[in-house]
C-alpha cells in the first residue's frame, strides 16, 4: 500500500511522458531521502519501498545510477552503509 501511494505521489509531481530523468529520479531521491538516512542499514520497510522505487524507475525507462544516488547522499550527508545499500539495489532492479 505504501508503495502505490509513493507511486502515486511521484506519477502527479513529475511528467513522465517527457522523461525528464533528473525530475523524476530527483523525485524519488526526495522520498528515500526523507528515510532515516543516518543509518547505516535501512529498516525492512524502508528497503521495501526504496527496492519498489528503484523498480518502478526502471519501469519508466528512467532508472538511477549509482552517481544520481552518490551525489545525492554526499550532498545530503547521508550514511555511507544506507548510500551503499541504495546503490547495489538500484543496480539489481
Amino acid at each position: 500500500m505504501q508503495i502505490k501511494v509513493i507511486y502515486s505521489l511521484i506519477d502527479n509531481m513529475v511528467n513522465f511522458k517527457d522523461k525528464n530523468m533528473p525530475a523524476v529520479i530527483d523525485k524519488a531521491l526526495d522520498f528515500i531521502g526523507a528515510m532515516d538516512v543516518s543509518a547505516p542499514t535501512p529498516s525492512s520497510m524502508n528497503e521495501s519501498t526504496a527496492k519498489g522505487i528503484f523498480k518502478y524507475l526502471k519501469e519508466l525507462g528512467v532508472p538511477a545510477s549509482a552517481a544520481d544516488i552518490t551525489a545525492r547522499a554526499d550532498q545530503e550527508g547521508w550514511n555511507p552503509g544506507f548510500t551503499e545499500k541504495m546503490v547495489g539495489w538500484a543496480k539489481k532492479m
